[in-house]
């Protein structure tokens, strides 16, 4: 796949990525809220960023796929990399000042959603003999 018509906008279908992009922004908030209420002392400070990193990966991924398969056009990945930017954009804002995590976090969930929408792509049968 060449990557400038990876990443292009054109032809997309700009009310799914809009309703992508906000499904992936509450995952994140709902994510981050309960992330945030698990966290009671430092001793689970390591299951709760394991645990956010885990979230913000399966939902993009959901996410990129369910708008893949949704589209129908063969494009989920570009689908899914412009949905989760919902969820980046969160996760930076809120995530970055604990340092490296906030990285990991955003990059994390971009390749869920990138991951999310290679899944939803069109298998080609192979030929037959």
């Amino acid at each position: 796949m060449d990557w400038r018509y990876f990443l292009s906008p054109r032809g997309l279908n700009f009310w799914l990525v809009a309703s992508g992009a906000g499904l992936s922004l509450i995952w994140a908030f709902f994510t981050l809220i309960f992330s945030f209420r698990a966290l009671t002392g430092p001793e689970q400070a390591t299951v709760v960023q394991l645990g956010l990193m885990v979230s913000f990966f399966v939902g993009n991924f959901l996410i990129g796929w369910l708008l893949g398969k949704w589209a129908g056009d063969n494009r989920g990945p570009t689908y899914g990399l412009y949905s989760s930017l919902g969820s980046v954009a969160l996760a930076l804002l809120v995530v970055l000042p604990s340092g490296s995590l906030g990285w990991l976090v955003a990059v994390l969930a971009l390749l869920g959603g990138l991951n999310g929408g290679l899944v939803s792509l069109k298998r080609q049968k192979p030929p037959q003999r």
